[in-house]
């Protein structure tokens, strides 16, 4: 039998995908960044989520940490909007080679951090989370890790639906989350990304 809410869902992930363009952040996207981060606070306060709304995030991460690290930076707009980004280190003092929290590793895998999107925009947190995925693979990376707040449901779920696996967890002044991490196939599915945020 014909879903029509499903279908009216699919084709609007559909759509997004079309008409999302990536590319390398700039300095002049610093703006647009911090404002999605803040979007997203606010977002948290309204639903009861805890995570950066908790954290003190803007006294952790000011202004000047987004200028220093734009370059790490991957930006998604929709009709020349900003509406995703995340920045994609090459290593996490949170991590070493086995997982634990003990120190950092560099090179083995890439490190995702900031993911944000315009909560009124659905489906882009995904669809930049599978460009990093091509990303890696082109790049001959094949562990993507990130961390999300220990107790923050939501994430647990999606993350998990994105296939990202528990392996440890981690401190941070206020925060507390649970690390995880995604081993790549070999080969990339799709073309290769026209940017590069390590070069």
């Amino acid at each position: 039998m014909f879903d029509i809410e499903k279908f009216v869902i699919f084709a609007h992930y559909i759509r997004i995908a079309m008409w999302i363009n990536f590319r390398e952040a700039t300095l002049h996207d610093v703006d647009a960044i911090m404002a999605l981060v803040q979007l997203r606070i606010d977002w948290m306060n309204a639903v009861g989520l805890h995570q950066w709304n908790e954290t003190d995030y803007f006294g952790r991460y000011p202004r000047s940490y987004w200028e220093k690290n734009i370059k790490y930076f991957l930006v998604g707009e929709v009709h020349g909007k900003v509406v995703v980004a995340t920045a994609l280190y090459s290593e996490d003092v949170r991590w070493t080679r086995d997982g634990k929290y003990t120190g950092s590793v560099s090179g083995d895998a890439y490190y995702v951090h900031h993911l944000v999107t315009d909560p009124a925009v659905k489906g882009v947190g995904v669809e930049m989370m599978k460009y990093v995925e091509q990303y890696a693979v082109e790049h001959n990376v094949h562990i993507l890790r990130l961390d999300s707040a220990i107790g923050n449901q939501v994430l647990e779920r999606y993350y998990t639906q994105l296939g990202y696996t528990p392996c440890g967890i981690c401190h941070d002044r206020l925060y507390h989350g649970v690390l995880r991490e995604k081993v790549l196939p070999s080969t990339a599915a799709a073309s290769e990304p026209s940017v590069s945020v390590h070069q």
